[in-house]
């Protein structure tokens, strides 16, 4: 007897070993595919073109020579604008997962390197990249810096790409063109400073600014760099300072009343009959502004209540109009994510479709993955102030990723880099939420499987998608280095 006791728990001993060695493993293999990313990108993938070498990073290259190329040499992607690649050049806001990446590991492995080689391509950036006329940055959904030109490439539209994590190192590194941009936003980029109207377009060269196309999502990234300029210490002797307060209630003012135009009572996606955009509501762009709205109200807060009042409101009905829409989501449909205003049904809209997929690959799609992830942002907002619809949140989330636990993409297919790091990042938020290893085993599976299909061949950067083989930043090969990344830190 004693010795069956003496042989069971040795097994256990081995199984338990065997399973924390084989813990620590998979940890190392993550690691080291980051820090190869980040080292290759960080000693041939910037710019040493034209008259003058800079440090920023290129947005595109070929995996074999880490050399620029086209459309020509790279080829045409499905679901993918011509206008909206940056071919040549480099594009911050597309890499925000790369300088996110560099900066962790600094963190994690105490090498400086990462961190002070994101610095200088920051500092370059906002010291030689910026309009001069407008203040804008060569950044963002049509913009980019022509290592080749040495001047802005792209069709010289500035369109925020998403809200800039990284003002702090911005301002620190940069703070006067950093200043220049946060009220070149509101001179430039806003059609009116009465009404609030604008539109996601603005000239970067020179004020021209546009009206009916103010997307919720824009107005709330834009409220959140307003928000983050004016709290900061170094800003508080601006002579413009005020101009903030002004800006960000002018916005919200705008996004109130065209709460107030639709008679389904939905926040509509703007007041441009062009593209029938006054007929549409996009819930997910209605739901990133009230992330953005809920932080920048936490800050404001102590300067104007009565605007952050009316912020966290604003917020708060975009939360109220998602539950009030039925989503089909725990029957193994999808989000709703596309309404008639009038109606609030769900409805297609050129280049839209009323519901999130599983995978989807199409401009204007989007995947129950990237709508969890937005969900767990909104959930972690209001877990404490507002548990009831935290909780309607985590339902949703739930049902989203036992979806994924059964599906599996086709490989044969066209699959980007971008749709595994958002399916890893939202299978990671729900295994935090849930505390259930099943979830973060099916995290571990679908970064594994995208290395596999991205990472082949022992290239350190990933491939553009599974059927093409440059690595462009567009299409989420930083996304998907740093999703795996995340899953590192699981361990």
């Amino acid at each position: 007897m004693k010795l069956c006791l003496v042989l069971f728990t040795g097994l256990v001993t081995v199984a338990l070993y065997s399973f924390v060695s084989n813990e620590d493993k998979k940890k190392d293999e993550l690691v080291e595919i980051v820090k190869a990313y980040a080292d290759e990108m960080i000693k041939n993938g910037r710019d040493s073109y034209g008259n003058t070498h800079s440090p920023l990073f290129a947005a595109a290259l070929d995996r074999a020579t880490m050399r620029l190329g086209t459309t020509e040499s790279f080829g045409e992607i499905l679901g993918v604008r011509e206008s909206d690649r940056s071919l040549g050049g480099a594009n911050p806001q597309e890499d925000r997962s790369l300088y996110a990446i560099l900066y962790q590991l600094t963190a994690i492995t105490s090498d400086e390197k990462y961190a002070r080689e994101a610095d200088k391509s920051l500092k370059f950036f906002f010291d030689h990249c910026q309009s001069p006329e407008t203040g804008l940055m060569a950044w963002g959904e049509h913009l980019y810096w022509d290592f080749h030109q040495e001047a802005v490439g792209g069709t010289d539209m500035h369109e925020i790409n998403g809200e800039w994590p990284f003002w702090d190192q911005c301002y620190r590194l940069a703070p006067d063109a950093s200043w220049r941009f946060v009220l070149g936003l509101w001179d430039n980029q806003i059609d009116s400073k009465e009404t609030g109207d604008y539109s996601r377009h603005a000239r970067w060269s020179r004020r021209e600014t546009y009206q009916g196309f103010e997307f919720p999502r824009y107005a709330g990234q834009m409220i959140s760099t307003w928000a983050d300029a004016y709290v900061r210490e170094e800003n508080k002797e601006k002579i413009r300072r005020g101009d903030l307060i002004h800006a960000i209630s002018t916005v919200v003012g705008r996004m109130e009343d065209n709460s107030k135009i639709a008679e389904s009572g939905y926040l509509i996606a703007g007041r441009a009959e062009q593209g029938d955009h006054i007929n549409v509501v996009w819930l997910s762009s209605n739901l990133e502004m009230a992330r953005c709205l809920w932080d920048a109200a936490k800050q404001i807060k102590p300067f104007d209540k009565g605007l952050a009042m009316r912020m966290e409101e604003l917020a708060i009905q975009q939360d109220l109009d998602f539950h009030r829409t039925a989503h089909l989501i725990s029957e193994g449909g999808g989000f709703t994510v596309t309404l008639h205003a009038k109606t609030g049904e769900p409805r297609h809209r050129s280049m839209n479709i009323p519901y999130t997929a599983i995978w989807a690959t199409g401009y204007g799609y989007s995947t129950h993955a990237d709508l969890g992830v937005l969900l767990f942002a909104r959930y972690l907002q209001l877990k404490e102030s507002h548990p009831q619809l935290a909780d309607k949140y985590k339902t949703l989330i739930v049902g989203a990723a036992e979806q994924y636990l059964l599906a599996s993409p086709d490989e044969n297919e066209l699959q980007k880099p971008e749709a595994f790091a958002k399916v890893v990042e939202h299978m990671i938020n729900t295994y935090q939420l849930t505390g259930a290893e099943k979830y973060l085993r099916r995290a571990e599976y679908f970064a594994w499987l995208g290395i596999d299909l991205f990472l082949a061949g022992g290239n350190p950067l990933p491939m553009a998608t599974n059927q093409h083989d440059h690595y462009e930043a567009i299409t989420g090969g930083p996304d998907f280095i740093y999703a795996l990344l995340q899953l590192y830190k699981q361990y």
